[in-house]
């Protein structure tokens, strides 16, 4: 997506269209993005044309999407005069993100597990398995009438997959023959067949790509769901949050 004020248009590099688009406007447009970008990553830097914006590792957190996500929040505050560059470094160490989005729930036995219940959309979920070399996947609840196929579309990235919820056949058939696929009947079920398949430095990501609307009220009850799950499971194992 884009932002775009009167005056400002701030455009990701790697997408023409929108780029274009955004030209094709009487805006300044500026543009945000890891390389060849008006605001992009140099080096460990998040580069402006004000200087420095602070480094990479002082994130509150830097996955890529998260990278990209503050080199446009940047750009929004600077180009606009909200702010100098001197002012940056600071909010972008200390903000705080919603909750249910990639959020580290705890950390078992050398592995990592998120919660990540907002991604109710393929596109969602598959930028999340993006931000991981190895997951074990948590995945399902009611389509959207979306193309399922493309969360599969990382098979390095994902070791085995735990399908939920009232669509897990399409899920199972999204990754077929792409990696272990088994099906849970509740989330304490899938809590307990995924760690079964985890291993050291493998995380363990909530990322369903469909709604909640199966089991759950919605995201945010499935999210607190997840977590609670997480947590008694290995409390009953007496294994404590590394």
């Amino acid at each position: 997506s884009h932002v775009l004020t009167s005056d400002i248009a701030i455009a990701p590099s790697n997408n023409k269209k929108i780029v274009d688009r955004a030209r094709s406007a009487s805006a300044k447009v500026v543009t945000f993005g890891t390389a060849e970008a008006d605001y992009c990553v140099v080096g460990k830097y998040l580069s402006t044309p004000f200087g420095n914006a602070g480094k990479i590792d002082q994130l509150w957190r830097s996955m890529p999407h998260d990278i990209t996500n503050s080199l446009a929040a940047v750009a929004l505050v600077l180009e606009s005069g909200l702010v100098n560059i001197s002012e940056i470094a600071q909010p972008l160490k200390s903000f705080v993100s919603a909750p249910h989005r990639i959020e580290l729930v705890g950390e078992f036995n050398g592995s990592r597990w998120f919660d990540d219940s907002k991604a109710t959309s393929p596109h969602a979920a598959l930028t999340a398995i993006r931000s991981f070399e190895k997951v074990v996947l948590v995945a399902g609840g009611r389509n959207k009438d979306l193309d399922l196929s493309e969360l599969a579309t990382e098979p390095h990235r994902v070791s085995a997959v735990i399908a939920i919820g009232e669509d897990a056949p399409l899920i199972q058939a999204a990754f077929e023959n792409v990696c272990p696929v088994v099906r849970a009947v509740s989330m304490s079920d899938a809590v307990e067949l995924a760690a079964s398949y985890v291993v050291p430095g493998t995380d363990v990501l909530l990322s369903p790509g469909c709604t909640s609307y199966d089991w759950y009220q919605n995201y945010n009850e499935r999210g607190d769901d997840y977590q609670m799950c997480v947590r008694s499971f290995f409390a009953s194992k007496g294994e404590q949050h590394e």
